[in-house]
This record gives C-alpha cells, structure tokens and sequence, in this order.
C-alpha cells in the first residue's frame, strides 16, 4: 500500500510538472525586430537593369495601398537575394525597429529610371502568395527572418 502511494505521488508530481511547462505562455517574437529576405529577384525588370537602384518595401496592414504603410525601408539592389530590415513608419516618417506580428499585405516600391522618385509613382509589385498569382494577399509575419521567393510577386 506504501508503495502505491509513492507511486501515485510520483505520477502526480510529474503530471503537475508536465501541466506547468504545457500552461506556460510562449512568449513569441512581438519584441523582436523583423527582417524580410526575398529571394530570386531578376536583375532587370521591365526591360531596364535594376542594379544599384532603390528597392522599398512597404509592410501594410489593411489595405494593399501607400496609405496603410506600418513598415517599410529602402535598400539598393545588389544581387538576386534582397535582404531589408524592417523599420516602423509610414511613406513620410521611419521609426525604430519594426517588432510587430500579424498579417500583412507586402508592396515592393522599385525605382525604375524615368519614374518620379516618391512612393506614389514607383513601379509596385505585390505578394500575391502564388506564382502567377494578380491579387495581393496577406502574409503571416511572426518569425524574426521572413523569407519570400521574387516569384509570389506580381506587378500591380
């Protein structure tokens, strides 16, 4: 009978432990700065080399317009694999580092030569989350390095 007791003590004990890690928040990555990396960028888009030019990325929360901009930054095109930290803001003001989670509709703003040089007036391409696809759609944001190929990417 004892030792049925020390048994079931034992098993209960466990069991508390093993409740206690399974009841414990995860506390995710809400505080963590994010990066996006895009893969597979072609050097030359709409018949002209984007070497060196400016490629801006614009994270929106509810809408797939410049208006809705919660992140963004700007890097120069150097190579098929874009990588840009993400900075919080809107198309007039650059914050700190962007930590937020969620979905997001994801513009890339690219300068072409013979456009404006403002957010309005560059050529926009939209993750349409398929190859192929036409229609902006939102991405899950959670990881700290969200990587995406050039290929979920139309032009608008």
């Amino acid at each position: 009978m004892k030792n049925m007791f020390k048994f079931f003590s034992i098993v209960a004990m466990v069991a508390l432990v093993a409740f206690s890690f399974v009841s414990c928040e995860d506390p995710g990555n809400d505080d963590v700065p994010k990066t996006l990396v895009i893969t597979g960028v072609p050097g030359t888009l709409e018949g002209t080399g984007i070497t060196g030019k400016t490629i801006t990325v614009a994270i929106c929360d509810n809408s797939s317009s410049t208006n809705s901009i919660v992140a963004l930054n700007q890097v120069s095109y150097v190579n098929t694999t874009v990588t840009i930290p993400l900075l919080s803001g809107n198309k007039n003001k650059k914050g700190g580092d962007f930590t937020g989670t969620g979905k997001f509709y994801i513009m890339l703003l690219i300068d072409i030569p013979g456009t404006k040089d403002n957010l309005d007036d560059d050529t926009i391409y939209a993750y349409t989350g398929a190859v192929g696809g036409q229609v902006p759609k939102q991405y899950d944001i959670q990881d700290a390095t969200t990587t995406l190929t050039w290929d979920n990417f139309a032009k608008q």
